[in-house]
């Protein structure tokens, strides 16, 4: 019988004890046959590292260990963490998610056959609550997913069309497109983005994850800061201008509202090559709106 290539997945948590046992179970329970499990903790004040030992005790189950004494970050433990990768293939779940236990056999096989055209796949998922009853579905993948290669290259400049926990990467992918960055809080997005700049990317059209909605995932500070640094990553990866009248909607939106803009955003914007020029002096010199609409009559 061949032998099946390597996975590696990484499981992080972070105060994310009372669902570490349902993620490594998912694990455990995988119908692929070679998996390599590494598990890190960035410095949880509650019990997780303590969650991690004792299921991999009671389960016998071989890991690598990556527990951090200080917290310094997701980012920092994932780069950590890729140097301990020894998989072809490489799936990172947060510890409050989990799989379906066909999740894995079917992504590699789905990128097996897809070709090195390819560096990563994702599928569709279920929504779960904190008791891991399921809730409405969060989007709809498959009309998201689903679509010529080409499309969906463009669609994903558009929004971000892919739910983490769902995806598996080729290492060659991850290596290629770089450290993870603390920089943004969307750097799952920016990581499929630049993997979409090289690779084409394929979509499974099944529930093969489950992905946790509680009250820890998201604030609104939060919400709105990710909107934003969504908008920027658009800019920078936009090269044809298939987001353009998002863009430029939403930043004349803000303007107009006086809603208060970043200098990271404008700076983006200043080098957006589809920005609206007149809206470029604006943002760039903080006119006041009655001279934009001075300049609307000009420029």
């Amino acid at each position: 019988m061949e032998k099946k290539d390597l996975v590696s997945i990484v499981v992080c948590s972070y105060n994310q004890g009372k669902y570490i046992k349902e993620c490594l179970d998912s694990v455990k329970a995988q119908t692929y046959p070679n998996i390599q499990l590494i598990v890190a903790d960035d410095a949880s004040p509650d019990n997780s590292v303590q969650v991690f030992e004792n299921w991999l005790s009671e389960n016998n189950y071989p890991a690598t260990t990556h527990f951090h004494q200080k917290n310094t970050g997701l980012a920092t433990v994932l780069n950590e963490c890729i140097e301990l990768i020894e998989g072809k293939y490489v799936k990172v779940i947060a510890a409050d998610d989990f799989l379906h236990p066909e999740a894995i056999e079917k992504c590699v096989a789905e990128l097996e056959k897809s070709g090195k055209d390819y560096g990563m796949v994702f599928t569709d998922t279920y929504g779960i609550d904190e008791n891991s009853n399921s809730i409405p579905d969060i989007a709809d993948y498959n009309s998201l997913g689903n679509i010529n290669k080409d499309d969906f290259r463009k669609l994903l400049i558009k929004g971000n069309r892919v739910a983490a926990l769902t995806v598996l990467m080729t290492k060659e992918a991850l290596i290629k497109t770089g450290e993870y960055k603390s920089d943004y809080l969307v750097e799952d997005y920016y990581r499929w983005l630049k993997i979409n700049a090289l690779y084409y990317i394929a979509y499974i059209p099944e529930k093969l994850a489950y992905y946790r909605i509680h009250g820890e995932n998201i604030s609104i500070s939060k919400k709105q800061r990710i909107d934003t640094e969504t908008l920027i990553l658009q800019m920078m990866f936009d090269k044809n201008g298939d987001a353009k009248d998002k863009i430029n909607d939403k930043t004349q939106k803000s303007y107009f509202t006086g809603e208060k803009i970043s200098s990271e955003y404008s700076k983006a914007y200043q080098k957006y090559p589809y920005h609206i020029k007149r809206l470029k002096i604006a943002i760039q010199y903080k006119l006041p709106v009655s001279l934009y609409k001075f300049l609307s009559k000009i420029i």
